[in-house]
């Protein structure tokens, strides 16, 4: 284990105040394919399987990789432990591409509350690359994420997008842009009735600094919520942009705009969006990049002045 991601990880979760409810009860099944004996697993009194809906019951397998969640015996916080399905090269620049990410942003954004640190990473003895980090006690936004409209929820839904809109204001800070963000490594919750939010899964991620200067970029995307352009160009903010926009849209009018695979036909459709909003999230979700806000602190701007007409007096 490395020591020195070790001290990091535990003051910031002493910062951060995540990592030490409870953990849920811990079945042995689901764990075959792992050593208890060897690292990362030996660290842990107690492990679970989770799906990919970060949940401790039976639910499909993610593609790329394994999720683990377990008692760290020194600390006794519960820690993620997100380890590559298989040793090919694709699984596991993905995950490394997540590890060099994340170490960025936990050396420059120390305290932020948005975002995992690193307690350890490495290597199974079958080549296997593993991490180590934060597990957020937050479920998936997909888990609050209705079906269909339902208008009751519209200030709720806006709101926790201006909070994702902060995250992501701090992570584009460092030249660095998430690319895949969708309703799954978006995690969430209320809390005294204002939004929590993390951001997980950064295999996708771009790093300016680093994938500029020659680094393979190939990443993983998600139909629907990944920019259009990313197979063809490199990712700038525009990117990220669009990924909060068809968020967004998802929160306010539920699931089954998501078998279209196309946000901006279905909000130019979609009679039910207030016009100031159909027209903030129409920018948000343009095909071109060019068409989009060119920052993500600008549409927040927009969200936050069309939030406070509709409800206005508030503190956001």
């Amino acid at each position: 284990m490395d020591e020195g991601f070790c001290a990091t990880a535990v003051r910031a979760a002493h910062v951060r105040g995540v990592g030490d409810a409870k953990l849920i009860r811990m079945p042995a099944s689901n764990l075959d394919d792992i050593n208890r004996a060897a690292a990362p697993f030996d660290r842990f009194t107690s492990v679970q399987r989770l799906g990919p809906d970060r949940r401790g019951h039976a639910s499909a397998e993610h593609a790329r990789h394994q999720l683990y969640v377990g008692r760290d015996r020194q600390t006794r916080l519960n820690l993620l432990v997100k380890l590559a399905s298989r040793p090919g090269k694709v699984y596991q620049d993905d995950l490394a591409n997540e590890i060099a990410t994340l170490s960025t942003i936990n050396r420059e954004l120390a305290d932020s509350r948005y975002f995992p640190v690193i307690h350890d990473r490495g290597h199974l003895k079958d080549g296997r690359i593993y991490l180590v980090s934060t597990f957020f006690d937050e479920l998936p936004l997909a888990a609050s994420i209705a079906t269909e409209w339902m208008p009751d929820r519209l200030v709720a839904h806006l709101r926790a997008a201006l909070e994702i809109v902060k995250a992501l204001v701090e992570l584009h800070g460092l030249q660095i842009f998430h690319v895949d963000l969708n309703p799954m490594n978006i995690l969430y919750r209320v809390e005294k009735s204002r939004p929590i939010v993390r951001i997980v899964d950064f295999e996708s991620s771009f790093d300016v600094a680093r994938h500029s200067s020659g680094v393979f970029y190939s990443p993983p995307t998600t139909t629907g919520y990944s920019a259009p352009e990313i197979s063809q160009q490199s990712p700038d903010p525009r990117a990220d942009v669009f990924s909060v926009g068809a968020v967004l849209y998802t929160m306010l009018a539920g699931y089954r705009w998501a078998e279209s695979g196309e946000p901006r036909k279905r909000v130019e459709s979609d009679r039910n969006l207030d016009p100031e909003l159909r027209d903030i999230l129409l920018r948000a979700v343009a095909p071109s990049p060019e068409e989009r806000y060119a920052a993500v602190g600008d549409f927040g701007t927009a969200l936050a002045a069309h939030l406070e007409r509709i409800w206005p007096g508030r503190t956001w």
